[in-house]
């Protein structure tokens, strides 16, 4: 299943890129990739904080918090007691869907960009 998705985003994803090169005016992609990233940000700081701080509250609650711990927080998942996991991975996953709306906007905003320089 998670092939099939790849595989349509891949496709889609491009084709979107063409689509707005061809048909949305450069003044609305800069405008709309400027408020993507304000809202990925707006949304994905607030709730990568609140990741961090149960992350660090349920490792340390086990002894188990390494100096340095939030240089790769990832790869300390699989040390979360099982009744803990769900609400970090919670928040770690809202977090991450505000940094993709914001990587988004970057595109928007440079699609933007490229289409005032290149598109002449």
């Amino acid at each position: 299943m998670i092939e099939a998705a790849l595989v349509l985003a891949a496709i889609a994803v491009p084709s979107a890129g063409v689509w707005a090169w061809l048909s949305v005016a450069p003044d609305v992609l800069l405008a709309g990739g400027f408020w993507l990233v304000a809202a990925g940000l707006g949304f994905g700081l607030p709730t990568g904080s609140v990741y961090h701080l149960e992350l660090r509250r349920s490792l340390r609650a086990l002894g188990a918090l390494p100096r340095r711990w939030w240089l790769r927080p990832i790869a300390l998942h699989p040390r979360l007691p099982a009744e803990d996991f769900s609400r970090v991975m919670r928040w770690c996953r809202l977090g991450a869907l505000g940094c993709a709306v914001a990587f988004l906007g970057c595109a928007v905003f440079a699609l933007g960009v490229f289409r005032i320089v290149f598109a002449r």
